[in-house]
């Protein structure tokens, strides 16, 4: 399959970008209480779930630059859904910078990175920038079913919206 084009690459991200803004700023009110409650998710409470989703965009985006980090990062327990939106916003910053500076032979490349197991993966680079909107998108759906548990209110984060948005 060829790689996909620097325009797509940039479309793809800011319907990323949009839809995890979204789904994170409907968190913003979410307590530490609320989430460190038990959750029936698969990551057991809102924090694990959160430090999952913003400790994989950073270490995506620091492999992206050639730095593999041996372990997703922590976060202050005493982090809100205000703070891991603040997280969101420097790491949403790092990935437009970088998206915004790939050049056709990067996007056409592959990405070598140590995993956090220690192993050594080679993918293409437009596979990987793939894999990360797509994991985003999953997770969001995650992040909608929290916001319904804690009685939050959950906005559509579908591509489709993002379309009729950019229209107007």
């Amino acid at each position: 399959m060829p790689p996909i084009d620097h325009k797509h690459v940039q479309r793809l991200y800011a319907f990323h970008h949009w839809a995890t803004d979204l789904a994170l700023d409907a968190l913003v009110p979410a307590s530490v209480v609320q989430l460190d409650s038990e959750w029936g998710g698969s990551f057991g409470t809102g924090r694990a779930l959160l430090r999952h989703v913003i400790g994989v965009e950073r270490v995506w985006c620091d492999r992206w630059s050639g730095h593999s980090a041996k372990s997703l990062p922590e976060y202050p327990r005493t982090h809100t859904g205000r703070e891991f939106k603040s997280e969101w916003q420097m790491i949403k910053k790092d990935q437009k910078q970088f998206i915004d500076a790939l050049t056709p032979a990067k996007v056409a490349g592959d990405l070598t990175y140590v995993n956090v197991k220690g192993e050594t993966r080679t993918y293409p680079f437009s596979d990987i920038l793939i894999h990360c909107a797509n994991h985003g998108t999953y997770h969001r759906g995650q992040i909608t079913q929290l916001l319904r548990d804690l009685g939050l209110p959950a906005p559509s984060t579908d591509f489709l919206e993002f379309v009729d948005q950019q229209r107007k």
